[in-house]
Order: structure tokens, then C-alpha cells, then sequence
């Protein structure tokens, strides 16, 4: 099994493009997209934050923050605004709190994915491994890395949520995986 291959459970398998004329004003609308985006938005602040207390608490800031500011959105990605929302809560909040907890817990995948599989070790190993590296990685090529690869996120999307072209998420992306690449092995050399 590979590390990816842990992590690369897109949950809802599908993107919610409102058209200009839609709007998140009524209570179902918002609804739909909080089902929609919520394990998304708390596994990309998970993976930004490696707290799952900070990273649920950020998640709710997230979706509160959106349903105050519904009428402003005008149309376009609900996806990216919301990733717009947790992106920038987490900037404030490391400007306010300049170092955060990385270490893992027993179990990560599992609590990650949903999955109530048995433990697996090797797979826990690996995800740990991938952890440390990503937690390694400067902040914007780790959120580029969890929008793309973990999220599943297609390069437009991911450029919409950074403001970025795709064509630059698409080099950024591939500058990125060979830092990461080169972050586990040398990880495993150690060992």
C-alpha cells in the first residue's frame, strides 16, 4: 500500500459549481453545502494543523463565518469560497499563535478517512512518515499538496482557493511532490 493511496479518499466525490443566479441564502442551500464540504474543509485544516481540536474548531469558524457572509456570495465555487474561509482563518490564526503542535496520534488514518477498519500499523507508519514530511514543507506548498493530492482537487479549484493559475498550480504542484519525494527518502535514509 502506498501513503497516497492512505489519504486520497475524496469523501463526496463530486464539485457543487452554483451558477452567478444561485445563492447560499436559504437555510437547505447552506445545509447542502455544509454536508457537501465540512469533512473536506476539517480534513484540509487537519493536515495544515495537525490538531484535531484546533482543526474542528477552525472548521466550524469556517462554516459560521460562511453563513454570516451567504449573501455575498455571488456565485462561482461554493468549494473555493469555503477553502478562501479556512484558508484565511488559518492565517489568522497563526499570526496569532506562532507555533502549533505536529505530532501525530495513534490511528490517524482511520480517524481521517472514517474508515473503522482494523488498525493497520504499516499504513499508520507511512501516514506518520507523510506527516512529518508535509509538516516540513512551507505552508503554501503543504496546502497546495492537501488541495491536490489529499483533497483531490482539481488544479483549477486549487487555483481559485490559492489565486493562482493553474498552470502555476500545476508547476507548483510538481515543484512541491519532488521537495516531498526527496523529504522521504531522506526520512528513510535515516532509518
Amino acid at each position: 500500500m502506498h501513503v497516497l493511496d492512505v489519504l486520497s479518499c475524496n469523501i463526496n466525490g463530486r464539485s457543487s459549481l452554483y451558477t452567478a443566479e444561485e445563492t447560499l441564502d436559504s437555510q437547505e442551500e447552506f445545509k447542502n453545502a455544509y454536508q457537501d464540504y465540512a469533512q473536506a474543509i476539517y480534513r484540509f485544516l487537519y493536515w495544515q494543523t495537525k490538531d484535531h481540536i484546533l482543526a474542528q474548531d477552525l472548521a466550524s469558524a469556517t462554516f459560521e463565518r460562511a453563513w454570516k457572509a451567504r449573501k455575498s456570495f455571488t456565485g462561482g465555487s461554493v468549494q473555493a469560497w469555503l477553502y478562501r474561509i479556512a484558508r484565511n482563518l488559518l492565517t489568522d490564526h497563526w499570526r496569532k499563535k506562532k507555533e502549533l503542535l505536529m505530532d501525530d496520534l495513534p490511528g490517524l488514518a482511520d480517524r481521517v478517512t472514517g474508515n473503522a477498519a482494523p488498525y493497520d500499523y504499516d499504513a499508520e507508519l507511512q501516514v506518520s512518515k507523510l506527516g512529518q514530511a508535509l509538516g516540513s514543507l512551507p505552508e503554501d506548498l503543504r496546502a497546495l499538496i492537501v488541495l491536490r493530492i489529499i483533497d483531490g482537487l482539481s488544479a483549477k479549484e486549487v487555483g481559485e482557493i490559492l489565486a493562482m493559475t493553474e498552470g502555476n498550480v500545476r508547476i507548483t504542484q510538481y515543484r512541491a511532490l519532488k521537495k516531498l519525494r526527496t523529504l522521504l527518502e531522506e526520512h528513510h535514509e535515516e532509518k
